[in-house]
């Protein structure tokens, strides 16, 4: 005989906390603070560089310098948006602005996040 028996208990996944330590200063920071400094850090690491970190994290850049700059903010976009929602805190990246002087391209982008939204400013000089 073989016996039945239904489950019906709802699962529920906790996230964890995403504390660090903040770059300045060494406190301890958690929230939409942790996640700007994860940003940070996700967009000046170059992607497939250092053997320490995944080949999912970081962004890819060193290729475009010296190309067109049409091509650029094309690809900057779509790269910024790829890096960064690797990250499960993440859930859209959206609003580019792009600011060309002479030789150095400035973005800004907005990050919706879980605890929020945040406006990002990235130079490549």
């Amino acid at each position: 005989m073989i016996p039945t028996t239904t489950i019906n208990e709802r699962i529920e996944f906790e996230v964890p906390p995403s504390k660090t330590y903040a770059l300045e200063d060494g406190r301890v920071i958690d929230g939409l603070e942790a996640l700007e400094q994860s940003i940070f850090c996700i967009l000046q690491t170059e992607r497939f560089e250092w053997p320490i970190y995944s080949w999912n994290y970081g962004m890819e850049t060193l290729d475009l310098y010296g190309k067109d700059p049409d091509w650029v903010r094309l690809e900057v976009e779509r790269r910024i948006t790829e890096a960064l929602m690797q990250d499960d805190r993440i859930s859209d990246v959206s609003e580019f602005a792009f600011i060309q002087d002479k030789k150095k391209l400035s973005v800004a982008f907005l990050v919706t996040t879980v605890f929020g939204e945040t406006e990002v400013m990235y130079d490549f000089v």
